[in-house]
Parts: structure tokens; C-alpha cells; sequence
């Protein structure tokens, strides 16, 4: 389903059709809507009795069932200007927990995904390889990934300040998506993300982890769907990043 998506986002590369502004700088374009509808009828068809979440459409969770997570494109600032860094994220939630995650970020010609307990895999090419957390052990080394702003009035916002200033280098890549699958991929050390919005941080929950990775929520918690943020890393970092994120 998400390299569908994705094959739909690139058939209509650099002509995202009508853009409109939801709210102050969050944009959607035809094609996230065009992309939520391919999904959500995929999932109607299949499995007629399941949850959907879906960040255009919103939804609700199962209590007891399956919920599907939707990000139709991760990164819509990107696509609107033919910026590659775009995906499409789909996760699958039952019991509280990540079960299944995929992420197609097609102008790149990648897809990640993963089965809870099946380890974490990138797909290019044709050809698949399973993915493992990079082995930087120091905060001073690493590479952060964030994309938010340090002006938001959010409480945690200074020990996000230090824990990217702490660091040896920042990536804004402008999808939490392909933030988090880099991530699964040792491509960076660290991801961190300030918002509630459990479409994008769900996959990362899944493939991080089952790339040997650990993610959390920003007080060092189980991450939930209605964790206000998310810390992931290597694992090995993910101490010192807590304190730095709580350290006054």
C-alpha cells in the first residue's frame, strides 16, 4: 500500500495540483488527499472492520482491534516543491503496540519495512537488505535528525536545544518519516520529534526498534499514541540523549 502511494506521488512529481493552507504553514495538496483515498479504500476493501487513522481524514483507534496509521505524503512541504525528501507512512497498531510499518519514499527509490519481531529491512533496486542501527556511542559524534522550530513556547524546546546543539551534526530532512527509517538505517544517530502526531512517529517506533534501536517517549517512557513527542536512537545514545533532554 505504500508503494502504491508512493507511485502515485511520483506519477504527479512537480504537479502537486490544488494546495491548500489547513492552518498557519500546514499545507495539503490534492495529491495527500489523492493518496488518503487510494489507502483508506485499499483498507475498506480488505479489511472492512478495521480502524483508520489517517492525518487528513482523522479516524479513531480500536480498543480492541487494528488500527491503520496513515501519513498519505510525509513531507508535503517537500513535494509542493519537488524537494525528493517525501513518503508515504502506513503503520498497523493492535494492543497498543506497532505491529507492522512501511515507509515508500519513491523519488528516492526506497522502502522500508517492518514485522514486530521480523527485524527491519530497506528495499532499492530490487533488491532487500536488513537494516541496523549505527554503533556511535557518544553524543558529541553523533548525527541528529529534527525538524521543528525552538520557538514553539514548548517546555521541552531548551533541552531539545541542547541535546542538537550537543551534537556533532543536524539534519532537517522536513519528513519525520524518512527521519526515522535513516534512523533504522545508521544513517543518522538520533531522531527527535515534539509533536503528537502518531502517523509519522509510528513507523519509526517499529523499524528503529527492530533495527536495534530504542525509542521513547520524550521522558524516557513507552511511546504511545498519545505521547506528546519521540526520542529515537541507536540505543546507545539514548541515555545520555534523556539526561541532556532533562538536564537544567
Amino acid at each position: 500500500m505504500a508503494r502504491r502511494a508512493g507511485d502515485l506521488q511520483l506519477s504527479r512529481y512537480e504537479n502537486p495540483g490544488e494546495v491548500r493552507e489547513k492552518a498557519p504553514k500546514d499545507f495539503v495538496t490534492e495529491v495527500d488527499l489523492l493518496c488518503e483515498d487510494l489507502m483508506v479504500n485499499a483498507i475498506r476493501e480488505r479489511y472492512p472492520e478495521d480502524a483508520i487513522l489517517s492525518e487528513e481524514r482523522g479516524g479513531f483507534v480500536s480498543e480492541e482491534g487494528r488500527t491503520w496509521l496513515l501519513d498519505p505524503v510525509d513531507g508535503t512541504a517537500n513535494y509542493m516543491k519537488a524537494n525528493p525528501m517525501f513518503c508515504a507512512c502506513v503503520s498497523i497498531v493492535e494492543g497498543g503496540s506497532v505491529t507492522h510499518a512501511a515507509i515508500a519514499a519513491p523519488r528516492l527509490g526506497d522502502l522500508y519495512h517492518a514485522v514486530a519481531g521480523r527485524g527491519a529491512y530497506r528495499e532499492t533496486g530490487g533488491r532487500e537488505t536488513p537494516m541496523h542501527v549505527s554503533d556511535t556511542k557518544r553524543l558529541e559524534y553523533a548525527v541528529a535528525g529534527a525538524d521543528l522550530s525552538l520557538r514553539s513556547g514548548k517546555p521541552q524546546d531548551a533541552g531539545v536545544e541542547k541535546v542538537l546543539s550537543g551534537s556533532w551534526q543536524l539534519r532537517a530532512l522536513g519528513s519525520a518519516g524518512i527521519r526515522g527509517a535513516w534512523l533504522a538505517a545508521g544513517y543518522l544517530d538520533i531522531s527527535v520529534g515534539t509533536r503528537n502526531t502518531a502517523w509519522d512517529y509510528a513507523p519509526t517506533v517499529l523499524l528503529v526498534t527492530e533495527a536495534g534501536g530504542r525509542a521513547t517517549d520524550l521522558s524516557g517512557g513507552p511511546w504511545s499514541l498519545s505521547s506528546e513527542g519521540l526520542i529515537a536512537t541507536n540505543g546507545a545514545l539514548h541515555d545520555e540523549v534523556l539526561e541532556t533532554l532533562h538536564s537544567t
